[in-house]
């Protein structure tokens, strides 16, 4: 199971000379761009992510049911410096930067002894809205952390601890706990840190999944239990979880359930 629930410690992601599969289209352009022009700050700087992707995780309560055709951009301070661009939440892409051109603001595909693409422009709808080629994206501010177990843009984003997790529940026992969105747990049996999985384009994935710390610090692989999830309303319910089929080539879980009820929490 650990092998696969690599989740939360490799960087999936391939910074590769193309993007395959993605829904934006490369606009190939003849213009001349100075990227060493003067850079210039650039007020829709921030992490934006696509609204569908949003308005699923509010609705459906569920990370693994909202993958599927999103995008995050990150969005620099100033223009002319490396944008990175994140598709469904899988894998992302840092060969981008934004200019100016006459008061809009482009993205260009960037490559060393490559030709530059102008990939898309970003339509500004207001302070908080964009859109990007079909996608329209929200602005939030999700808190970054990156330590043993956040490695990787997917995984050092805490987008789900903070549309999804974050606040305080009631133990079965009437016991208080608290879910923050920095990734820290209290007052669940001795958990102090959580993380829920953001990707689930691999084996072993077919129910949401999170990761649970009981150590403080100098934490490693002993240290982290590995549970799977879902949202009765308001109502966070956490599973053990069974391995029903295991593949003997590589070793690992491939298809796995949810198994023991090992706590129900209520949203205060």
């Amino acid at each position: 199971m650990k092998a696969k629930i690599l989740f939360i410690i490799l960087i999936i992601g391939l910074l590769t000379p193309s993007i395959s599969g993605c829904r934006i289209l490369n606009i190939n352009s003849t213009s001349e761009v100075d990227f060493k022009e003067k850079k210039s700050r650039i007020p829709i700087a921030g992490c934006w992510v696509s609204e569908n992707y949003i308005n699923s995780i509010k609705y459906f309560k569920s990370p693994k049911k909202a993958q599927g055709n999103s995008l995050l951009i990150i969005i620099p301070q100033w223009t002319n410096e490396k944008a990175t661009i994140m598709y469904d939440f899988h894998d992302d892409f840092d060969y981008f930067t934004i200019v100016e051109n006459q008061n809009i603001y482009e993205i260009w595909e960037k490559h060393v002894n490559l030709k530059t693409n102008l990939y898309s422009i970003i339509e500004v709808i207001s302070s908080t809205k964009i859109k990007i080629g079909e996608f329209v994206l929200i602005k939030i501010n999700p808190i970054m952390v990156k330590d043993f177990f956040h490695q990787g843009l997917k995984s050092e984003i805490l987008i789900q601890e903070e549309l999804l997790f974050k606040g305080n529940y009631l133990t079965s026992e009437g016991k208080e706990v608290e879910f923050k969105n920095d990734g820290q747990l209290k007052g669940l049996d001795g958990f102090h840190f959580y993380a829920p999985n953001n990707d689930y384009y691999d084996e072993g994935m077919q129910v949401d999944q999170m990761i649970l710390v009981k150590s403080k610090k100098d934490f490693g692989w002993k240290d982290l239990e590995f549970y799977g999830f879902k949202f009765n309303m308001d109502t966070l319910e956490i599973y053990k979880l069974n391995c029903i089929v295991f593949d003997s080539t590589s070793q690992n879980c491939a298809e796995v359930e949810f198994g023991e009820l090992k706590y129900r929490l209520m949203r205060k």
